[in-house]
């Protein structure tokens, strides 16, 4: 098990700094003026239904029920992938169409502050093209979550990579030959797209998955297409918090959208790399657990998530605006972009550990296919947003967003856990004396090191703070994964 997290975290890390090249290149060309946010809002639609999708629902619907049919009847998963294929693809290719028509509806649900912009007609544009990214990635997205049924992990981890390579080609090599410029991001987006889909389709076939292609609706089918319409939201309270705020945010400064934006790349970095890969690939074990073990082996991996969390959360509060010094303040990007955009990614941060506890909790109500409990905890977290984002913004801005979506993750986490004990046994969310002294010793390091100043130069300055602190952070770091994740086993 520990071989498919690492496998996942090295290539989400691969994935991650080639986001950086990305994101460093659009702060160097675009900055974060009209033009970033009308794009940001354009990748965000398709980009949400990705991630609703790709880190909720497909993951979690997908693999529980493929996991029984291949352990019972191997015969019968045969027809089970195949007829997921077609009837997925059929559906997501409607949508597409529908999203591309509709597309000044998106903007309206998504962005309404931007329908007075007199730039609503290259907007509307971005939102068309980038849409129909949605068909490419879904379809990718299908295929991963098929191979993960299948404890196969490495390609599906590595195809977010190729998104990012062709964004980054589409800008060193189309930028001075496309106009308006923000164009050339979407090209990127759509041919990443497109090379996801045909690299992952390609994942099934290396991996010798039996596919037969049948046209009747198969039960597993819809099965699983049930189960997703539930862990579409009930996974994705951290996306429709995102997009929540997007709306909002629209209201706000220009700049705003891309200062949550920004931060939110952050953000998803540890995120990804470490409840991602452990949450995706412990799921299939877990499905496979009866509910003692089931309570067993969640509060390890709640314990093991909370160790890791703690010098994460540190070292993004005390040293993310180095980071955002380093790789975002080029050409256009502003000190004052810096500075804001390390307020909403601290604010994030905030909810770190609620947000990643909560994944290893969805887990284990996916593991036995109740997925209305989720839904229901994530609905009143999502009305606790709605009501919770007008005030943040109105009195804080948009930081006061980020630190709204933190609030509705504890918000959350607590109810799905109150439903835990009442329906699958008893969790613990015990901190270890051991936790806390690392917690202590990284506080008293970080706001030192945070009240030096090692050069008047603002990127060395930065550059020597994210140096010292790593030294410190990287041998605790690996000491908690060596301790806690690699002596991990699913306890049978």
């Amino acid at each position: 098990m520990f071989k498919n997290i690492k496998l996942i975290a090295y290539f989400t890390i691969l994935s991650r700094i080639l986001g950086f090249i990305r994101d460093f290149l659009i702060t160097r060309y675009f900055g974060a003026d009209i033009y970033t946010d009308m794009f940001f809002v354009a990748f965000k639609i398709p980009n949400h239904f990705r991630r609703i999708f790709g880190e909720g629902a497909v993951n979690s619907s997908v693999v529980p029920v493929l996991s029984k049919i291949d352990q019972n009847n191997p015969e019968k998963s045969k027809a089970a992938v195949g007829n997921l294929i077609l009837v997925f693809g059929a559906i997501l290719l409607i949508f597409t169409i529908l999203g591309i028509i509709f597309s000044k509806f998106l903007i309206l649900i998504s962005a309404p502050g931007l329908l007075t912009s007199p730039h609503i007609k290259v907007l509307d544009e971005l939102v068309k093209i980038n849409f129909s990214y949605i068909f490419f990635i879904g379809m990718a997205i299908c295929f991963m979550g098929i191979m993960n049924s299948y404890n196969q992990f490495g390609v599906g981890a590595f195809s977010p990579s190729l998104l990012n390579i062709s964004m980054i080609a589409s800008m060193l090599i189309l930028y001075k030959y496309i106009h308006p410029h923000i164009y050339t991001l979407c090209f990127g987006v759509v041919l990443g797209g497109l090379l996801q889909m045909i690299f992952s389709y390609y994942g099934i076939k290396w991996g010798k998955i039996p596919t037969k292609y049948v046209f009747k609706i198969e039960d597993s089918t819809k099965q699983i297409l049930k189960l997703m319409s539930y862990t579409a939201i009930s996974g994705s309270v951290l996306q429709i918090g995102d997009m929540i705020d997007t709306f909002i945010a629209s209201f706000l400064k220009v700049g705003s959208i891309s200062y949550l934006y920004y931060a939110n790349i952050l953000f998803q970095l540890p995120f990804a790399i470490v409840v991602l890969a452990i949450s995706q690939a412990t799921l299939p074990h877990l499905s496979k657990l009866e509910k003692p073990q089931l309570v067993e082996n969640t509060n390890n991996l709640l314990k093991i998530i909370l160790n890791l969390s703690i010098p994460i959360t540190l070292y993004f509060v005390f040293f993310g605006k180095d980071l955002i010094t380093i790789i975002f303040q080029h050409g256009k990007f502003t000190r004052q972009d810096t500075i804001n955009t390390d307020i909403a990614l601290t604010m994030f941060m905030f909810g770190f550990l609620f947000f990643s506890q909560l994944r290893i909790v969805n887990n284990a109500f996916y593991a036995i296919k109740d997925v209305k409990t989720p839904l229901k905890a994530a609905m009143i977290a999502v009305l606790a947003k709605l009501i919770i984002s007008p005030i943040s913004a109105l009195l804080f801005g948009f930081w006061g967003l980020a630190l709204g979506l933190s609030v509705v993750g504890f918000v959350n986490l607590a109810i799905l856990s109150y439903y835990f004990k009442k329906k699958i046994g008893n969790i613990s969310f015990k901190i270890p004396k051991e936790a806390l002294i690392i917690f202590f010793i990284l506080l008293t390091i970080s706001i030192a090191l945070k009240h030096i100043n090692f050069s008047k130069t603002y990127l060395i300055d930065a550059m020597a703070r994210l140096f010292l602190s790593t030294i410190v952070y990287l041998p605790i770091g690996l000491y908690i994964v060596k301790k806690e994740l690699l002596s991990y086993r699913i306890k049978q």
